[in-house]
Parts: C-alpha cells; structure tokens; sequence
C-alpha cells in the first residue's frame, strides 16, 4: 500500500515538474522569438536555439521533479522529460493538417528532452 502511495505521490511531483517545465518554455520562446526579431537568424540557427530550449525546459522540470523525490531522482527526472516529449509531440501533432513525422528530429527531440530531464534529476 505503501508503494502505491509513494508511486501516486511521484506522478503528481512530475506533473507538477511538467508544468514548471513549459512555464520555462513560454518564457524562453518569448525571449527567442524577440531575439529573432532582432537578429533575423536563419532556420539552422532558429532550430539549433529550439533544440536549447527542449533542453534547458526539461532540465528545470527534471530538476524539480528530483528535488521532490527521495529516491531514484534522475529516473524521476527522465519521466519528467519524457513526459515533456510526448506532450509536444501531441501539441505539435494538433497544429499540423497531416502529421508526417521526420524520425531523425523526433528522435533527436526525444533523447534532448529525456537527457536534460535526467540530467536535471541528477543534479537536483
């Protein structure tokens, strides 16, 4: 009973870790899409500066999460990324007439996502 209670408690810290993790990433779009008004930077640039900002989001949601946890903070830190994955990945699924998945990014988004997550687990 125990377990489950601690397992319950777990997802609720990485939710609330994935939550922190987008507020990051609103701000940080913010500020790079002023930079990109400004500096008028082309698209290897633009995704190079995306591809930062996965990472620092789901460090600041992994570190979080792993603050929280007692145990095992960098797979809770992990979860947090890979929730922060499948999330954007639903989220940018919805903005797209056809879908049409380029593994090579996705794939390279989700080990960003993940390792910063574990990452941020690891260090908190």
């Amino acid at each position: 009973m125990e377990i489950l209670r601690e397992r319950g408690k777990g997802f609720g810290r990485a939710l609330g870790a994935l939550v922190l993790a987008f507020l990051v990433t609103i701000v940080l779009l913010l500020g790079f899409a002023f930079l990109l008004l400004k500096l008028q930077l082309d698209v290897g640039k633009t995704e190079i500066g995306i591809m930062v900002i996965y990472v620092v989001s789901c460090f600041a949601g992994g570190w979080a999460c792993g603050r929280r946890a007692e145990r095992r903070k960098f797979l809770w830190g992990m979860l947090t990324g890979v929730l922060y994955f499948l999330l954007l990945l639903v989220v940018s699924g919805l903005g797209e007439e056809a879908l049409q998945p380029q593994l090579t990014r996705t794939a390279v988004a989700f080990v960003l996502c993940a390792g910063g997550g574990t990452l941020g687990g690891m260090l908190a």
